[in-house]
C-alpha cells in the first residue's frame, strides 16, 4: 500500500446486526460435514475444515474457489448445519428475560395496553432525539370524569407558538365530559406523537439522526426499564398467569407446572395453551377484566359466545397455591416460537427495541430468531492457520472446537433417529403371541427404552448447547478444566484482553518504516537532534519526489544503490510500481538514474493492454517519480519511548547519522520528557512518509515546541547533572578568563556553521582591563544571550531566584541570590537549576516566553556545549573532605544526639498520660509498662504513640541537621563539591547529605513505626516496651562511619517497603490513565471556544472557566516580566494586526461595567466571544490587572499626572516608564494570544495530566497525622474513589467544621465529646454473668427457670463526666434506650442459631460435610449495631432462606455467590467497588431521610446534661425497673447505684428447657454497639493540630452526617462553610454544583500533598466530565456505557459484551470517537486532524 497517496473513499459509518441463517447459507462456498480434518498424505479432505474451498492452507496451495494463491485469496466462509436449534450463548440472558415478559397464552407482552402504548410512544420520540418530549409521555395518565387541565403534550409540542394546521394548545374539558377510556388515551397519545416528530422533522430533525450521549442513554435507560416492567406473573391483557421459568447457566430453561389453583382460574377463565409448535395457531376465547371476550391470539372475537366452565372462579381461589413439582425442559425451539409469535404480534415495539434502522437495504423488521442458532459459520482458512513444523501439520485450536461441535450434532442426528423409531405404531412390539406377564414385560420394557432414548436425545442437545457455548465463549463450559489446563480459548476470548483482536491489533497496529535500539547519551549533538546508526539509515528510506531542483542528488543515490551510503533502495514510478536496486548493476542504476525525469508513458500500468498508448487514459500523472532514499542527516524522526503517559513521550528530532555508533544517541535534556535514562531504555523510532506528516513534526511536535509540559505548563526540558555544576561555576564571581579562552568557548558553544549564521559573532568589552583583560563567567552568558537574541528583539528582561540561597554566599556577596538580567546582560546570579533545568521561570523559560521555541532550543544546545567546555577544562569530583564534618560540627552532633537520648521516654510518658511524673522514679517505670502493654493491645493508642515518637524523632533529626550543614562541615560552600551538587539542584538533596554526613533518622513503615511483635520488643536485641528512639527505628549513625546492624535492618525494612510499592502501583496508576483517556478521548475544543465530546455534546462553555491554554499562560499573571520585556513582546506579536482584524471596543466597554457592578452585567465571556472580540477575558484576570495597576508593586508604569505632580525633578532615565493604557493593551493582547487553539484534544491532555502524575504517587492508602487527627485516603486509593468509581461509600469520610467566632476552646472540647460516639464497652471498666437455677414456684408454673444476673461495673461518674461529657442521667438512658433492645434481640438471634446448629447437625449424621469458607463467614458473628434504617426484623435468616429458594432466580447464582471470592479479577476490582458504591445510594437515601427522627432522640439526650438530684435518680431507677418488668421478654429486675452511679445489674429470666448459652459473648457484642450519645454515623469529633500560616479553627468529624451536623452544629459551627470529603453525601445535600467544586477540591488535595503540580484546568474538566448528567459518573466501564459509539465500548473492556449488545439492538457507529477511527484506520478528528481543506475544482468545459 502506498501510504503516501490519498485514499479517494472513506468509512462514513458501521452499522452492527445479524447475518441470519439463509445468509450464513449463501455466503458459505461449503457445508462442513467431514470431521477429519487431514487424510493420511497431510493433505486438506474435503468438506473439512481446511476444505480447499476455504482458501489454501499451505504458502503454495491455490484456492479452489477464487483460484488465488495464499497471499491474494480473501479466504471464504462455510457454515455447519445444526441438527436442532440451540441458545445462542451470547444472548441467552435476553432470550430468557423476554420469555419470562411474554405471556404463553395469548403472546403478548405482559403489561398493559396503555404501558405498552406510553413505551412505545417514547421510543418513537427518542428516535428524533425529543429527551423531554419522551419524558413528558412518561408521566401521562387517564384523564378523570372531572379533571380540566392543559394537555401537556401538546402545550411541550406548541411551544414555539405555531398557529400552522396543529391542534390547539389547551383543550379544557367540561364537568360533565366522560372518563377517557384506554383506546382514547393510546389514540391521544399517537397524536401527540406524530404532531411531535412532524415537528421536529420541520426543524430539519431526521430519524435516528441524534448520536448525542443524552439521547443514547435516554434510550438504554428507557429499554432498561421496559424489560424489567414487563417482568411480571399475571398477564395483562388476557389475564392468564404464566409458569414459572428457570435458566440452568447457559444450557437449557426449565418450566415449572402451575399449581392446582393457578389451573382451576384458567378453566374457569377458559384459558387454554396453545401448541405453538403447531403452524396454525388455535383461537380461543377467554375474559379479560372488563368481562368483555378476546381471543387467545390476541384479536376481537367475531360472536359473543364464551365458553362453558366446569368449576368456578369462587371455588377455583380456595385451592392450593403451592406450586406443582413437575418441572420440564423447554427445547429452544419451543421458546423460539414463542418469541417468534411475540414478535409478530409486537412488532411495533419490537422494531423499536431491535430493529432501527435498514440493514442491507430492506425494511426493519425485528426477528426472534436473533436469539437462536440453527447455522455455525466457519471462518476461511486464514483465520484458522495450521502450525507446519517438519512434516507434521498441528490443527488451530479454534478446530477442536468447531470439530467437538460437529461430532455432537452427528451424535443428535443418531440420537434422533433411534428416538423416531418408538414414535411410529409399526414399531411397537407385536403381543398377540404373548401371554399376559410377558406383554406387560415387553410393553414396560419398551417404555424403559422408549424413555432412554428421549432421555440420550435430550442430553445430546445438552450437549450440543454446551458445544456451542464452548466455540462462542470457553467460560460458559460447565464442565470443569483440569488443574492448570486453560481451555480453548473461544470467539469471545479472541476478541477481549490486552492480546485480543480490538486491543492488539485494532488500536495498537504494526507499522513500517520503524527502527528499536538501546539509548545512549551524547551532549555534543543539538537537543533538538537524535543520532542514527549507520544500519538504520541504510534501511529507512523516504519517497522523495524527483525534480529539477533534487534530480542530480536523486541521480546519484540512484547510483550508490542501496549498500552505499548514501543511497537508494529503489525508484517508484508515476503508477505506483516500485524498481528494486538491490539486483541491478552499476550500468542498470545509471540507465535508470538517468530516466527520472522522463514520464512513464506507454510503460506505466494505465498503458498496459493498450495499442501504442492509445485508448488509454488522456490525463497528465500528478505526482513525479520517487526515490526511496536513505535517511540522511536533516530529515525528521519521531521518537518514543514506552510506557507513553503523555504527549511529550513522543517527539520529533532531527536525525543526524553518526558514522560508526551502533546505538541511538541522545541529548541528556530529552530524559524528564522521556522519562528515560541510559541503564539499557530502549527507543522506539518512526521515520515519517509523507509531506503533511514532516510538516507536522517539523513545526508541530518537534521537541522545541515540546518544552512546557500541558500538565502544568511548566518546562519540562533542561540540562541536568554536571552542567548544572558547571553553570554555577562557571557564572560564580571569582571565575574570569583570558581573551583566548572566552573566544574559544564563545565560539565553541554558539558555533554559527551549525546555524547557518555568517558574517561576526558579537562580543562584550572585558570587565577588568589592568593589569590584563579578563571576562567574567557572566560576561560568557551575557554574549551568549546578546547572539541568541533574534535581530528584530530587545535584550531579555528578567528577575529571578537561584536555588542556591543567600545563606551560602555570605552576607557580603547575598545578591549573588537574584538572577538579574538587564537589556540581555547576566548582572548578579548565578545559573542553577532554576535557570537552567526544567524549572518555571528561569532563564531559559523567558528565552521560550519572549523569543520562541526555537531560540530556547538553541539556547539549551549552546549552554549544553558552553558547560561540557568547561567541565571539560575544569575537573569536578567529590572527595571524603566534601563529607566530613568539622570537629566543632562533630562535637555539636554528638551533643544533641546525647541530649536527646531520652526524647522517646519523654514522648512515651505524654503520651499514656505520665508526663508529670518523675521518670527515674520505679513506680513511673512500672506504670509505663503496664500501660504500654495496654497501648500494644490497641492499634489506635498505638498508632498514636508512633505519632508521637516519630514526632520527637523528626525534632531531634532536624536539631541534628540544622546544626551540622553547612556551617558545621569540614569544607565549605562553594568548595565542598557535595555542597554544590546538592544545593544547586544538580544531583542529591539535603536527605542525601544528611544520611552520609549526619545520620539517617527514623524509618517509616506506611508512616508508622516499626511494627512492634507481640513480646513488646521491635527486634530480639531490645528489650521488651523499650521507650529509646533506636529501639523504634531512629538511626542515629550516618553512612560516613557505618551503622549498626539493628539499625541496618531497619534501614532494609524502609527500602523494602518502597520497592513493593513502586512495583504495584505501576499496574494500578497505568489502569487508572487508560480509563480517563477512554473516556475523556474524544473531548477537544471547538471554534466557538466550547468544549464538546465527540458526539458533539457540551462540557465546557470556555475551556478551563477562562479559555486559556496551560503552556501557553504561564507567564501571563506576571505582570513585572511583561512591563520589562514590552517592547520586545509588542515587536513579536504585533498588536496593530490584531487591532486591524478584530473589534476592539465592545468588550472592553462591556468589561469595565460589570467589574464595577458584577451582579448585574453578565460575565463578558459569555457576551462576546474572545476570538473575535479584542479584549473578553476573564474576570479574575481582568481584577488582577487593575489590582496591579493601582498599586503599581514596583514602580514600573508611569503614574498618572495629577499624581506625579509631588515627585519633585523627574530623573532622566534611558527608557521611560510604561503607561497603564499601553499595559492593558499588551495584557490583552497576551491574552489573546493564550486563548487555546479550536481542535486541541483538552480531554486527552487533562487523562494525561491526571494519570501520569499519578506515576509519582504511592499506594498509601491512610495517612496518621496523629493523635487528634483523621485517617485520610491519600495517593492512587483516593483517586480510584473519585474518578474511576465514583463511590459513595468512602473508607475514610470526614467533615471540616469551621468554628464561629467567639466560641471559646472550652466549648469545642465540650462539644467533641457530646458529638463523638460513646458506647458502653467505653464506660464499663467490668462486666459479669452469674447463672443460677431458679425453684418452682407458683408463679412460674411449678417449672424450674434460669437466672442470669448480668452485673456492669463502671468506671468512677467523675472521670467518665471529665472524659466524655456523659452524666448518670446518660447512661441510664443509654441502657434503656439500647443495650435493653440489644440484649433481647441477641439472645434471640443466638437461640436461632443454636436451633439451627442442632438441626445442621442432626441431618448431617452419616453424610460427609464440605467445609466452605463463605459459610464460615456467613456464620461469623457480624456486628449489631445497624443506623436508624436497620432492619427491624429478628427472622433475617428465614428471609435469606426464602430468597434463596425463589423460583425465579438463576440457578447459577448461588454457584457464583460462592465463588465471587475467588475469582475476582483486577479489572472487576473497580466493578466490585462501583456495584458496591451503587448498592449503598438507597441506604444513604434512607439513612437522610430517617435522620430527623434520630437528631430528635439526640436532642433530647443533650437537653438532659443538667445536673440530677440523688431523689430524682431513684425515681428513674424504680421507673425504668417497672418499665423493663411489663415490656421487657426477659428482664425481670433491674439494680442501679444512684448514689455513685457505679454499676448496673440485670435479671434475665429464661426456661429451663432453654438451649446452653454463653451469655457473657453476647454481653459484651452488645456493650461494643450499646449507645450512650451519638451523631448517626459520625464515630468522632476532635480538634486537628493548627497548621502554620492558617488562623482559622476548625473541627474534623469522622464519618458523614450533613443533616444531622446542621442541628447538632447550630451555635457552634459555621454552617455555610463546611464542608465534606464525601462527594456523594454533598450531591445529595448540596447538589451538583457542589460535586463539582468538591471534586475539584479533592483532586488538588490529592496532588498538593505529594507537592505535584497540575493545572486546574485539567481538574474542571474532569469534574465537568462527573457531573454532565447532573450525577457523579464513574470513569469505568459503567460509565462508558452511555457513550454512543460502540467501536469505543468494545475497545476498552467487555468487547463481546458491547459488540452483543450493539448487534442485538443494531446500533451504528458514524465513527467520530478517535478510537471508533483508529479501528477502522482513518485519521482521527482532533487537532490537525480537525480541519479539511478543500480544493475548488474548475468546472469542466
Amino acid at each position: 500500500m502506498d501510504i503516501t497517496r490519498a485514499i479517494t473513499s472513506h468509512v462514513k459509518s458501521a452499522s452492527f446486526s445479524f447475518l441470519t441463517a439463509d445468509e450464513v447459507r449463501s455466503i458459505s462456498v461449503r457445508q462442513v460435514v467431514n470431521p477429519i480434518l487431514l487424510d493420511n498424505a497431510n493433505a486438506p479432505t474435503i468438506g473439512g475444515l481446511y476444505d480447499p474451498a476455504f482458501g489454501p492452507m499451505r504458502l503454495d496451495d491455490i484456492c479452489q474457489t477464487c483460484h488465488m494463491n495464499h497471499f491474494e485469496c480473501p479466504g471464504h466462509f462455510g457454515h455447519i448445519e445444526l441438527p436442532a436449534p440451540v441458545f445462542h450463548p451470547l444472548f441467552m440472558n435476553h432470550a430468557y428475560s423476554l420469555l419470562r415478559g411474554t405471556c404463553l397464552y395469548c403472546h403478548h407482552f405482559k403489561i398493559s395496553k396503555m404501558a405498552l402504548a406510553k413505551y412505545t410512544a417514547q421510543f418513537h420520540l427518542l428516535e428524533y432525539g425529543l429527551v423531554d418530549e419522551a419524558e413528558i409521555i412518561a408521566n401521562e395518565q387517564l384523564r378523570g370524569p372531572h379533571s380540566a387541565g392543559v394537555d401537556v403534550v401538546e402545550e411541550g409540542a406548541n411551544e414555539d407558538g405555531d398557529d400552522d394546521d396543529d391542534e390547539p394548545l389547551a383543550q379544557l374539558q367540561n364537568d360533565n365530559q366522560p372518563a377517557e377510556t384506554v383506546d382514547d388515551f393510546i389514540r391521544r397519545i399517537r397524536q401527540a406523537v406524530h404532531r411531535l416528530t412532524a415537528q421536529a422533522r420541520k426543524c430539519g430533525m431526521r430519524r435516528n439522526a441524534d448520536k448525542g450521549m443524552a439521547t443514547y442513554s435516554a434510550r438504554r435507560d428507557l429499554r432498561n426499564l421496559f424489560l424489567k416492567d414487563i417482568m411480571r406473573r399475571r398477564c395483562e391483557r388476557c389475564q392468564a398467569i404464566n409458569p414459572t421459568l428457570r435458566k440452568d447457566g447457559f444450557v437449557k430453561i426449565t418450566e415449572r407446572d402451575l399449581s392446582a389453583r393457578d389451573h382451576a382460574i384458567h378453566e374457569a377463565r377458559g384459558i387454554k395453551r396453545q401448541n405453538v409448535l403447531m403452524d396454525r395457531p388455535s383461537t380461543m376465547n377467554v375474559r379479560d377484566t372488563n368481562g368483555q371476550t378476546i381471543r387467545a391470539d390476541g384479536n376481537e372475537p367475531d360472536s359473543e359466545s364464551t365458553i362453558e366452565t366446569a368449576i368456578t372462579l369462587k371455588e377455583a381461589r380456595k385451592l392450593s397455591k403451592e406450586a406443582g413439582d413437575h418441572t420440564r425442559v423447554v427445547p429452544a425451539s419451543e421458546c423460539r416460537a414463542n418469541l417468534r409469535r411475540l414478535f409478530a404480534n409486537e412488532s411495533e415495539i419490537c422494531s423499536l427495541i431491535f430493529g432501527r434502522h435498514p440493514i442491507f437495504g430492506s425494511t426493519p423488521a425485528p426477528s426472534a430468531d436473533v436469539f437462536f442458532l440453527e447455522v455455525i459459520c466457519v471462518t476461511p482458512t486464514r483465520f484458522r492457520p495450521a502450525s507446519v513444523m517438519g512434516d507434521q501439520t498441528f490443527e488451530n485450536p479454534q478446530n477442536e472446537l468447531l470439530t467437538k461441535i460437529l461430532n455432537t450434532a452427528f451424535f443428535v442426528r443418531d440420537c434422533n433417529e433411534r428416538a423416531q423409531v418408538y414414535q411410529t405404531k409399526a414399531n411397537y412390539p407385536v403381543l398377540d403371541e404373548m401371554n399376559e406377564q410377558q406383554a406387560i414385560t415387553a410393553q414396560k420394557q419398551w417404555e424403559i427404552d422408549r424413555r432412554a432414548a428421549m432421555d440420550q436425545l435430550l442430553s445430546a442437545i445438552m450437549q450440543l448447547q454446551v458445544s456451542v457455548n464452548c466455540y462462542m465463549d470457553s467460560s460458559k463450559n460447565p464442565a470443569p478444566q483440569r488443574q492448570g489446563q486453560a481451555a480453548t480459548p473461544g470467539v469471545k476470548q479472541g476478541l477481549e484482553k490486552k492480546e485480543g483482536l480490538f486491543r492488539k491489533h485494532m488500536m495498537g497496529k504494526r507499522v513500517n518504516f520503524a527502527a528499536r535500539s538501546v539509548i545512549s547519551p551524547d551532549v555534543n549533538i543539538e537537543t533538538n537532534e537524535i543520532g542514527v546508526p549507520p544500519v538504520f539509515a541504510k534501511r529507512l528510506t523516504y519517497p522523495e519526489p524527483v525534480t529539477v531542483h533534487n534530480y542530480e542528488l536523486m541521480r546519484q543515490l540512484v547510483i550508490n544503490g542501496p549498500d552505499v551510503y548514501p543511497g537508494a533502495h529503489a525508484v517508484r514510478g508515476e503508477d505506483g510500481t516500485d524498481t528494486l536496486l538491490k539486483n541491478l548493476s552499476v550500468e542498470e542504476r545509471t540507465a535508470l538514474a538517468n530516466q527520472l525525469l522522463t514520464p512513464q508513458g506507454q510503460t506505466s500500468r494505465q498503458a498496459r493492454g493498450t495499442f501504442g498508448g492509445i485508448g488509454g487514459t488522456l490525463r497528465t500523472p500528478v505526482i513525479n517519480k520517487q526515490v526511496l532514499r536513505h535517511l540522511r542527516t536533516g530529515d525528521i524522526l519521531v521518537m518514543n519511548r514506552q510506557p507513553t503517559l503523555h504527549k511529550p513521550s513522543m517527539m520529533a528530532h532531527r536525525a543526524r547519522v553518526l558514522q560508526g555508533e551502533r546505538t541511538i544517541r541522545m541529548h541528556y535534556a530529552n530524559c524528564n520528557s522521556y522519562n528515560a535514562d541510559f541503564d539499557g531504555d530502549e527507543m522506539n523510532m518512526h521515520f515519517p512518509q509523507s509531506q503533511m506528516a514532516r510538516a507536522e513534526c517539523y513545526n508541530i511536535a518537534n521537541t522545541d515546541n515540546q518544552y512546557l509540559v500541558p500538565t502544568s505548563g511548566n518546562p519540562l526540558r533542561g540540562l541536568i547533572q554536571d552542567h548544572v555544576v558547571g553553570g554555577v561555576w562557571m557564572t560564580c564571581k571569582n571565575t574570569l578568563y583570558t581573551r583566548d579562552e572566552y573566544q574559544q568557548f564563545i565560539f565553541g558553544a554558539i558555533r554559527p556553521e551549525t546555524y547557518g549564521q555568517g558574517g561576526r559573532i558579537r562580543t562584550l568589552p572585558p570587565a577588568i582591563l589592568k593589569p590584563k583583560p579578563r571576562w567574567t563567567g557572566k560576561q560568557l552568558i551575557s554574549t551568549i544571550l546578546c547572539n541568541v537574541t533574534p535581530p528584530h528583539a530587545q535584550g531579555l528582561n528578567m528577575d529571578a531566584k537561584a536555588r542556591v540561597g543567600a545563606k551560602y554566599w555570605g552576607e557580603q556577596h547575598k545578591e549573588e541570590e537574584m538572577v538579574v538580567v538587564r537589556d540581555g546582560e547576566l548582572l548578579t546570579g548565578v545559573l542553577d537549576k532554576s535557570q537552567i533545568g526544567a524549572s518555571a521561570y528561569g532563564l531559559v523559560h523567558a528565552v521560550y516566553e519572549i523569543y520562541g521555541a526555537e531560540s530556547a532550543g538553541r539556547l539549551l544546545s549552546i549552554f549544553s556545549r558552553l558547560f561540557t567546555m568547561w567541565l571539560q577544562h575544569n575537573a569536578f569530583s567529590c572527595r571524603m573532605d566534601d563529607l566530613v564534618l568539622s570537629s566543632e560540627g562533630d562535637a555539636t552532633r554528638q551533643k544533641i544526639l546525647k541530649d536527646g537520648a531520652t526524647h522517646g521516654l519523654e514522648a512515651a510518658l505524654n503520651n499514656v498520660g505520665l508526663g508529670d511524673e518523675d521518670s527515674k522514679a520505679p513506680e513511673t517505670h512500672r506504670n509505663l509498662r503496664v500501660r504500654l502493654e495496654e497501648v500494644l493491645r490497641d492499634d489506635n493508642k498505638l498508632a498514636a504513640l508512633d505519632a508521637a515518637m516519630m514526632s520527637a524523632s523528626n525534632k531531634l533529626t532536624s536539631s541534628v541537621i540544622s546544626s551540622c550543614i553547612p556551617s558545621g562541615l569540614w569544607r565549605v560552600f562553594p568548595e565542598n563539591n557535595m555542597q554544590m551538587m546538592a544545593v544547586s539542584g544538580a544531583k542529591g538533596s539535603a536527605v542525601n547529605v544528611s544520611s552520609i554526613s549526619c545520620l539517617l533518622g527514623p524509618q517509616a513503615l506506611e508512616g508508622r513505626r516499626v511494627p512492634v511483635m507481640v513480646s513488646g520488643k521491635t527486634l530480639p536485641s531490645f528489650k521488651a516496651f523499650e521507650t529509646a528512639a533506636r529501639a523504634g527505628g531512629f538511626v542515629a549513625g550516618r553512612f560516613l562511619t557505618g551503622i549498626a546492624p539493628q539499625e541496618y535492618y531497619f534501614h532494609c525494612m524502609a527500602g523494602r517497603e518502597g520497592l513493593i510499592d513502586t512495583a504495584v502501583k505501576t499496574s494500578r496508576s497505568g489502569y487508572l490513565q487508560r480509563c480517563l483517556i477512554k473516556h475523556l478521548e474524544g473531548i477537544s475544543v471547538q471554534y466557538d471556544q466550547t468544549v464538546r465530546n465527540s458526539d458533539g455534546f457540551v462540557l465546557q462553555f470556555h475551556y478551563g472557566e477562562d479559555s486559556l491554554d496551560v503552556s501557553k499562560s504561564k507567564y501571563l499573571d506576571r505582570f513585572d516580566f511583561t512591563i520589562q520585556n514590552f517592547e520586545s513582546y509588542r515587536r513579536r506579536y504585533n498588536p496593530v494586526q490584531l487591532e486591524s482584524t478584530m473589534e476592539v471596543e465592545k468588550a472592553p466597554d462591556h468589561m469595565k461595567r460589570a467589574l464595577k457592578k458584577p451582579y448585574k452585567y453578565a460575565p463578558v465571556m459569555s457576551v462576546y466571544s474572545p476570538a473575535r472580540h479584542f479584549g473578553s477575558m476573564s474576570e479574575t484576570f481582568a481584577q488582577k490587572v487593575e489590582d496591579y495597576v493601582s498599586k503599581n508593586p514596583r514602580a514600573l508604569l508611569a503614574r498618572k499626572k495629577k499624581d506625579s505632580a509631588s515627585e519633585g525633578v523627574p530623573m532622566q532615565l534611558a527608557h521611560p516608564k510604561l503607561s497603564t493604557e499601553a499595559f492593558r493593551a499588551m495584557t490583552k493582547v497576551l491574552y489573546h494570544r493564550g486563548l487555546v487553539e479550536p481542535g486541541e484534544n483538552v480531554g486527552l491532555l487533562a487523562a494525561q495530566g491526571i494519570g501520569e502524575p499519578s506515576t509519582q504517587m504511592t499506594l498509601n492508602t491512610f495517612h496518621f497525622a496523629g493523635h487528634g487527627a483523621a485517617n485520610v485516603t491519600l495517593g492512587i486509593p483516593r483517586l480510584r474513589e473519585i474518578v474511576m468509581t465514583a463511590s459513595k461509600d468512602i473508607k475514610t469520610p470526614v467533615m471540616r467544621l469551621p468554628i464561629l467566632d467567639g466560641v471559646t476552646n472550652e466549648q469545642m472540647r465540650v462539644f467533641c465529646k457530646d458529638g463523638s460516639r460513646l458506647v458502653l464497652s467505653q464506660i464499663i471498666e467490668e462486666a459479669t454473668v452469674t447463672e443460677r437455677m431458679m425453684p418452682k414456684t407458683p408463679a412460674s408454673g411449678y417449672q424450674r427457670q434460669k437466672l442470669y444476673t448480668v452485673r456492669l461495673q463502671f468506671y468512677p461518674a467523675d472521670e467518665v463526666k471529665q472524659e466524655y461529657n456523659a452524666s448518670t442521667e446518660h447512661i441510664l438512658s443509654g441502657l434503656e434506650a439500647t443495650f435493653v433492645p440489644l440484649v433481647e434481640r441477641e439472645i434471640v438471634r443466638e437461640l436461632k442459631r443454636l436451633r439451627r446448629d442442632q438441626v445442621r447437625q442432626s441431618q448431617s449424621i452419616g453424610r460427609g460435610e464440605t467445609f466452605n469458607e463463605s459459610m464460615a463467614e456467613r456464620d461469623a458473628d457480624v456486628p449489631i449495631y445497624r443506623n436508624a434504617a436497620a432492619n427491624d426484623s429478628d427472622d433475617e435468616e428465614d428471609e435469606r432462606l426464602s430468597e434463596a429458594g425463589d423460583d425465579d432466580d438463576d440457578a447459577t447464582a448461588a454457584k457464583r455467590r460462592a465463588n465471587a471470592g475467588s475469582k475476582v479479577s483486577y479489572d472487576d476490582a473497580a466493578d466490585a467497588e462501583d456495584d458496591r458504591a451503587k448498592d449503598t445510594t438507597d441506604d444513604i437515601t434512607r439513612a437522610f431521610n430517617d435522620a430527623d427522627d434520630i437528631e430528635d432522640g439526640d436532642e433530647q439526650a443533650l437537653s438532659a446534661q443538667k445536673d440530677v438530684g440523688d431523689e430524682a435518680i431513684d425515681a428513674r431507677v424504680t421507673e425504668l425497673d417497672e418499665r423493663l418488668q411489663n415490656e421487657s421478654k426477659f428482664v425481670v429486675s433491674f439494680r442501679f447505684d444512684s448514689v455513685a452511679g457505679a454499676w448496673a445489674e440485670f435479671d434475665l429470666q429464661m426456661l429451663n428447657s432453654t438451649e446452653k448459652m454463653l451469655l457473657i459473648n453476647v454481653i459484651e457484642r452488645v456493650c461494643r454497639a450499646s449507645v450512650v450519645h451519638e451523631i448517626p454515623r459520625i464515630s468522632r469529633i476532635m480538634i486537628p493540630p493548627p497548621v502554620p500560616g492558617d488562623p482559622s479553627v476548625a473541627l474534623t468529624a469522622e464519618g458523614i452526617n450533613l443533616p444531622g451536623m446542621w442541628d447538632f452544629g447550630f451555635g457552634v459551627v459555621d454552617l455555610d462553610r463546611i464542608y465534606s470529603n464525601d462527594i456523594g453525601a454533598l450531591l445529595y445535600c448540596y447538589g451538583v454544583e457542589a460535586v463539582r467544586a468538591a471534586i475539584v477540591s479533592e483532586l488538588k488535595g490529592i496532588f498538593d500533598t505529594y507537592g505535584i503540580g497540575v493545572s486546574m484546568r485539567h481538574m474542571f474538566l474532569i469534574a465537568d466530565y462527573q457531573t454532565a448528567f447532573g450525577d457523579f459518573r464513574p470513569f469505568s466501564r459503567g460509565g462508558l456505557a452511555d457513550a454512543p459509539s460502540p467501536l469505543l465500548k468494545a475497545s476498552f473492556e467487555m468487547t463481546m459484551a458491547f459488540l452483543s449488545g450493539a448487534s442485538l439492538f443494531q446500533e451504528m457507529d458514524d465513527l467520530t470517537s478517535p478510537s471508533s477511527n483508529i479501528v477502522v484506520g482513518r485519521p482521527v478528528r482532533s487537532g490537525t486532524g480537525a480541519t479539511t481543506v478543500h480544493l475548488p475544482l474548475a468546472a469542466a468545459a
